[in-house]
């Protein structure tokens, strides 16, 4: 991956009219972004130039990414960063134009052991996030259940429900997000999990959640939200919520 922001490469030949039914994003050895609209339904074909690229520059990106870089391995998490790059800019591109984008919510989930660089990515990703506009803040709030679980029946649902108002605008990361769902359901980790998961809903657009812990441990758990999604249909969610395992390429 090379230091500098990619290139939007925006390939209009094929293109008959800009529309969300269709999108392809794939990402090129040469940092080079290539976004692909198709359109199922027949128009007439726009007269445009074989292909526009365009260069969209940004400081903070361009030093964040550099910090990014610093770290060994983790190819997919940049290989990730340069898509939501790239979707973040169409959406520009087709607001300018008088199109509805196509708004993500970037709720992730994040599999690795300890020392893999789960909490370093995260504040990465939250500055990331600011300089694209995502984020109104950038900060991150990093939690255990401890501080999301209470002593008493409804303490647990005041406690998860300030730590989201302080993560709203940044990141809120759960380490050990699966600790939550040890106890059964008489336990007050339900509680906080039910306050998430309502927050999902209520703040989609305010903050990004950052559920993080082994992988075997956070795939339990994720079965668990799973399901509480489905309660407060979620689908939305499940569809877009990305998996990310970050490993070591030395010691």
């Amino acid at each position: 991956m090379h230091d500098r922001v990619p290139s939007l490469h925006i390939i209009t030949k094929e293109v008959r009219r800009m529309d969300a039914t269709s999108r392809r994003i794939t990402v090129r050895s040469n940092s080079q972004i290539n976004i692909v609209f198709n359109s199922q339904e027949a128009a007439p074909l726009i007269q445009e130039p074989e292909s526009t690229t365009l260069d969209i520059q940004s400081e903070t990106f361009n030093e964040t990414l550099k910090e990014l870089n610093t770290m060994i391995g983790l190819q997919e998490v940049k290989d990730l960063i340069y898509q939501m790059y790239a979707t973040l800019h169409i959406n520009k591109l087709r607001s300018a134009a008088g199109l509805k984008d196509n708004s993500q919510v970037y709720h992730m989930i994040f599999k690795g052991n300890p020392g893999t660089g789960k909490t370093t990515v995260a504040r990465i990703l939250a500055k990331l996030f600011k300089s694209l506009g995502v984020l109104s803040k950038g900060h991150l709030i990093e939690v255990e259940r401890a501080d999301l679980v209470g002593e008493y029946i409804g303490h647990t649902a005041i406690k998860t429900r300030d730590l989201i108002k302080k993560a709203l605008g940044g990141i809120l990361f759960i380490d050990e997000a699966y600790s939550l769902a040890r106890g059964g359901e008489k336990d007050f980790g339900k509680e906080a999990i039910d306050c998430l998961v309502k927050s999902l809903e209520d703040h989609k657009n305010d903050f990004i959640l950052i559920l993080a812990g082994y992988p075997d441990e956070i795939d339990y758990f994720y079965r668990r939200i799973r399901g509480c999604l489905r309660v407060f249909r979620f689908k939305l969610i499940l569809r877009i919520i990305m998996w990310i395992s970050l490993f070591k390429s030395r010691n």
